[in-house]
């Protein structure tokens, strides 16, 4: 590696006007107002009475009603209403009990894993939860192979111990095994007997031990999905809503309009339409979350040879003004992102950060051969990156260095979305990641997945990752930290922005809450204190 390729100390970033100009037409939609309490501390408490119907705002279908096929963050509303968690991740980050009471590693090395389970359950369909029932859910999680499986570990064995334990023997140290069974990985969403008997009937019914039982004969599939009380739930108390309805929004204008007038409880929101939400008497609550990145998934030069050069990927990282554009873009609900993780989290490194230098961009585009520029295509998801203002963003920068960008944008879905990202087709995709570097990297080394569709492993950070997982506390965040610098080295993936969760809260719900260790805000949780209460 060059000099010029280090890793380099943040610095203070100029503005481009040339981003600015670009973004002015998208960023004039409305103005951001200041955020709520980052965390989101929400307002109310237990009231002591159950509320009559929750309704819930979703950008589209989901990816899957199986919790081995469905994805994480707000998406995974749809099944943690049906499915609960063995471990359940608090809006604190902290790891709670829920369908397993306690928890532990049984030898020095991490490797070997066992959990109690709780003796009241039963599942939908009214079958006991027993030790064997949590195995074969999870055996049937690894075959199936879903998106969520870089996440939960080297797997070895699942087995039954005895009538109330349940053993996970893994081929390498794991350290991360009790966050891969809580709701946000899902391996511990568990799955009842009868619904693994027919699997495919779980991609139209639920069989979960959760608060709530999906009514597939109310439901409307990619327009509303209906949930009613389980009336057989292990902690009632926890249950503070008789129905929830999940509704597909795309439009994120009518997000805002359907939670003004009542029609939804809960939206996803739009930071250029926070102020506009305010105005209206809704709540926002934020937390920091996507951070967003350019994904050169094409290292090895296959579609576009120029991005197997690693001067040009320096140089397309250099010419990003990330300040200008969350400037442009209104950001008090966004901040410029530097780096593989967003401030705050695990493995987030105070000594590096991408600067804005646009000399020094143009000086390794001549050394590398391409001081007149290449066309590059890149793949983006309008249902995420909403009018595709980040994307656009982009274009105009990198037109700075002579590269003209050819946008893609997707706004079918985010399956479809997945699909084109897989193909090859697309040198470089934009799209977020979050969490601390463990999780953003056991994403990105993903072979043959959206994320890494052309299968680019670098061998030292493979080997920092496997030494992270045997780590806890001070010696994993070095690690951790270090990951981030190699992250930056081979510049595989171009940070942008982080992106907050602008979520709108009517008047008829309180204690929605979310931190930059868990900013997915979710209803359901198995205490009530952790849960969406209705007001008073």
């Amino acid at each position: 590696m060059t000099a010029q390729q280090r890793p380099r100390r943040r610095g203070a970033l100029r503005r481009a006007g040339s981003i600015v100009a670009a973004l002015a037409l998208v960023a004039g939609l409305a103005a951001c107002t200041p955020t709520a309490d980052e965390g989101g501390e929400g307002t109310g408490g237990a009231t002591g009475e159950r509320g009559e119907e929750l309704v819930l705002q979703f950008r589209g279908a989901p990816m899957s009603l199986d919790p081995a096929l469905q994805g994480t963050a707000s998406g995974s509303v749809f099944t943690v209403l049906a499915y609960d968690p063995l471990i359940y991740q608090a809006p604190d980050g902290s790891l709670q009990p829920s369908l397993a009471t306690e928890w532990e590693f049984t030898n020095d090395d991490n490797s070997v894993f066992e959990f109690t389970l709780r003796d009241d359950v039963e599942f939908a369909s009214g079958e006991p939860l027993t030790p064997e029932a949590v195995v074969a859910s999870m055996e049937y999680f690894v075959a199936k192979g879903g998106g969520n499986m870089p996440r939960v570990g080297p797997i070895e064995a699942v087995e039954a111990v005895d009538d109330s334990t349940v053993r996970i023997t893994y081929s390498a140290p794991f350290a991360d095994a009790p966050m891969s069974l809580t709701q946000t990985i899902m391996l511990g969403n568990i799955i009842g007997p009868d619904g693994l008997a027919d699997p495919a009937s779980l991609l139209q019914t639920m069989d979960g031990t959760g608060q709530y039982t999906y009514d597939a004969d109310e439901s409307v599939p990619d327009s509303e999905y209906i949930y009613e009380r389980n009336p057989n739930y292990w902690n009632p108390d926890a249950q503070m809503w008789d129905r929830v309805k999940v509704q597909v929004i795309t439009d994120p204008n009518a997000v805002l309009n359907a939670a003004s007038t009542g029609q939804i409880d809960f939206g996803l929101g739009s930071p250029l339409l926070a102020s506009a939400a305010e105005s209206a008497g809704l709540e926002i609550v934020s937390a920091p979350f996507y951070n967003w990145a350019l994904r050169l998934a094409d290292v090895g030069g296959e579609v576009n040879p120029a991005l197997a050069d690693e001067r040009v990927r320096a140089a397309i990282a250099l010419a990003i003004d990330r300040e200008a554009i969350v400037n442009a873009l209104g950001g008090e609900h966004m901040s410029a992102s530097d780096q593989l993780v967003v401030e705050g989290t695990a493995g987030y490194n105070d000594d590096i950060g991408w600067e804005f230098d646009l000399e020094e961009a143009r000086r390794l585009m001549a050394e590398a051969g391409y001081e007149d520029g290449f066309e590059m295509t890149v793949l983006d998801s309008s249902l995420q990156d909403q009018q595709s203002q980040i994307a656009l963003a982009i274009s105009s920068a990198l037109e700075e260095i002579g590269i003209q960008v050819t946008l893609e944008v997707d706004s079918t879905s985010i399956p479809s979305f997945a699909e084109k990202a897989e193909s090859k087709q697309y040198e470089a995709v934009l799209w977020a990641s979050n969490g601390g570097v463990g999780n953003a990297y056991a994403d990105l080394r993903s072979v043959d997945t959206m994320s890494n569709p052309f299968g680019f492993l670098d061998e030292e950070m493979e080997k920092l990752y496997a030494e992270s997982l045997g780590l806890t506390g001070d010696e994993r965040q070095a690690v951790y930290e270090r990951m981030s610098e190699r992250w930056q080295e081979v510049a595989v993936t171009v940070p942008i922005l982080t992106q907050y969760f602008v979520n709108y809260v009517g008047p008829k719900v309180t204690n929605v809450k979310a931190s930059p260790q868990n900013p997915v805000m979710l209803p359901v949780g198995p205490e009530p204190e952790y849960n969406w209460q209705p007001a008073e």
